[in-house]
């Protein structure tokens, strides 16, 4: 195995994970060739410090969610996710599981909806020619860690790593194509910029995809047809910050585009015309919290949160997001012109009250999606908590906590990191759902607080599945 201590399968000479692994191709080279028979089962030699608890009657009693979710037991390695969910103008539900083990690519699949299935694409490594046994100088493509776009027939996205050591290196950071009615996956390129595109955006009027990476914090545009890609520069004008992840872009029809950014949900603009970034803050009322002697915390959590993902409406002219310090709903209405300040109105909170921030300001801020008029989203609960489902109609201006999420077997759901809806109303997403001791894969990347989680494919039909919430 290039790149790896020794020549021989010996623990000490490398991780838990490098032996398994090992013994696993082994099992599985054996395997095909007939003298053994079966899945490889040796797992890692680690074991959770606790498990939490499932919803007793009592709580299921109060205004829940129950939810139909699909397992992915023949993948125990898949840890994670985020924002990697599309569904398609055939109701077809195209979405990424990430890895985070440093040995393991992402997987991407599709939920079929004529078929009540979910389906395995493709691995990504094997996608960009990175097969495990051959590489030796890049971590894995761990992460679709952005939105993914229709283009007529096809679905496009970009990769990441999910997990680097100090002295790994990571070279991939890929423009992909997917292939609406074969499920094909084609490589259009590696990134000029050399490093992860950690989020992806694409203007549809100009039909160009556009990527913040992830360690240098560079904007870079790609051509699909054309295939050409400009590196444009770091948007983040006069940051200091060590790590500027920029984790939502916006379009407006003449090619502007637009991110936000610390400190305390600022924006900045790129300008094709001019070929220039500048920063800039809308005006917008600081959160209820922010006031003369709050605590310091929470004023250096504010200094330092921005937002996650937009939306953008049609009816309204405006982008909708959700501020990451406190789970506001606003909306962004962008200058009319380059080089103004737009304007930035607070709607409504969507975290339930009383639901303690229990991660800094780590808000789960990229699961809103909108159908027709009612915005829905899964509040963040932070490590060892439970989300659930809200939902606010932008004309009645209706608030509504349907409750926290469960699943088969009165699984709780700690976290969701995408949600997608369908023309029919029903939403979809990838959850995070608690584990439970002997049953689902265990992982030591797969924690929140001390319990383990495990990742599921998860369906809500809010007309079915929601209990009287509170309003």
């Amino acid at each position: 195995m290039k790149g790896w201590n020794h020549a021989f399968v010996v623990p000490g000479y490398g991780s838990d994970a490098q032996v398994v692994e090992t013994l696993r191709l082994t099992d599985a080279f054996l395997g095909g060739l007939g003298y053994l028979e079966g899945k490889p089962t040796l797992a890692e030699r680690w074991a959770p410090p606790e498990y939490h608890d499932l919803f007793s009657a009592a709580e299921l009693a109060k205004p829940n969610v129950k939810a139909r979710s699909f397992t992915f037991e023949d993948f125990p390695y898949l840890d994670g996710q985020w924002q990697g969910i599309f569904t398609d103008s055939d109701g077809d539900t195209w979405f990424s599981i990430s890895s985070h083990s440093g040995l393991h690519h992402a997987q991407v699949f599709r939920y079929r909806p004529s078929l009540d299935r979910v389906e395995h694409v493709a691995d990504l490594g094997q996608v960009v020619g990175e097969k495990l046994a051959e590489r030796s100088d890049s971590v894995p493509e761990g992460k679709i860690h952005s939105e993914m776009f229709q283009d007529g027939e096809r679905i496009l996205c970009a990769t990441t790593d999910a997990h680097r050591l100090h002295e790994e290196v990571y070279t991939g950071g890929y423009w992909l194509s997917i292939e609406r009615k074969t499920g094909k996956i084609e490589n259009l390129g590696r990134t000029a910029a050399a490093d992860g595109l950690l989020c992806a955006g694409y203007d549809h009027a100009q039909k160009l995809l556009y990527g913040h990476t992830n360690v240098k914090g560079l904007l870079t545009r790609f051509d699909p047809a054309t295939r050409q890609e400009k590196v444009l520069g770091f948007p983040w004008e006069g940051s200091n910050r060590p790590w500027p992840r920029g984790l939502c872009l916006m379009f407006t029809g003449d090619g502007r585009v637009y991110g936000g950014r610390p400190p305390r949900n600022s924006f900045w603009e790129y300008d094709p015309a001019t070929q220039a970034f500048r920063t800039f803050r809308p005006e917008q009322p600081d959160p209820e919290e922010i006031h003369e002697g709050c605590e310091a915390k929470l004023r250096e959590q504010w200094e330092g949160s921005s937002l996650h993902l937009a939306r953008w409406d049609e009816a309204d002219r405006c982008f909708y997001f959700v501020r990451s310090f406190d789970e506001m709903l606003c909306r962004f209405f962008p200058p009319e012109q380059a080089g103004g300040a737009g304007r930035v109105e607070a709607l409504r909170r969507l975290r339930p009250p009383g639901l303690e921030m229990r991660y800094g300001n780590r808000a789960a801020s990229c699961t809103l999606t909108i159908h027709r008029r009612t915005v829905y989203y899964t509040p963040n609960t932070g490590w060892g908590g439970v989300t659930g489902l809200v939902s606010y109609n932008l004309d009645t201006k209706a608030w509504t906590d349907h409750g926290p999420l469960r699943v088969e077997g009165r699984r709780r759901v700690c976290e969701v990191h995408s949600l997608s809806a369908g023309a029919d109303g029903r939403l979809f997403m990838v959850a995070f759902v608690y584990s439970k001791p002997g049953i689902e894969p265990v992982r030591p990347y797969a924690m929140r607080d001390k319990y383990p989680f495990h990742p599921r494919f998860v369906i809500v039909d809010p007309k079915t599945d929601c209990l009287p919430g509170t309003k």
